[in-house]
């Protein structure tokens, strides 16, 4: 299995969890399965899509990755059509809309980095952000062990 495949498997349980949680929060989930590139799930009763990204590395980097463009072309922030982004960074989740992503983006103009990425064969175009700076943008920020704990629980 490549590492793309294994950090594909990965994001997959976090976005099963995820969904456990809104479902035990009494909302309808439903998954988009397949290679769909704008967002993860919506939420039936709500009609808001969201998108997971996992950054476990800002975890000890202190930041969070905002890819906007890949081979040649918007995606990451400007190519999403979520209306919610959840960042994992392996010790909670922070909830922030791409439009408050993008405000941030304009008020603190951060250099943009272009690199090659473990597991991808190309380079993207991102930002770099201090995970604590879109804390201060997000809507929340929930501990990891209290939705993993909640979905859990559910299930016993």
């Amino acid at each position: 299995m490549t590492e793309f495949d294994t950090s594909l498997d990965i994001g997959k349980q976090r976005e099963d969890q995820l969904i456990a949680f809104f479902q035990s929060l009494g909302h309808k989930p439903i998954a988009i399965p397949g290679k769909f590139k704008n967002f993860d799930f919506f939420l039936a009763n709500t009609k808001e899509a969201y998108e997971v990204k996992q950054d476990w590395k800002a975890h000890y980097s202190g930041n969070l990755v905002v890819e906007i463009e890949m081979f040649g072309k918007p995606s990451g922030l400007m190519g999403t059509t979520a209306d919610w982004w959840i960042f994992d960074t392996k010790t909670e989740f922070i909830f922030i809309t791409p439009r408050k992503l993008k405000d941030l983006i304009v008020s603190l103009n951060p250099p943009l980095r272009i690199f090659t990425g473990k597991g991808d064969t190309q380079p993207k175009k991102a930002y770099l952000i201090p995970v604590e700076t879109i804390k201060k943008y997000s809507s929340r920020d929930v501990p990891r062990d209290q939705i993993l704990q909640k979905t859990t629980h559910k299930h016993i």
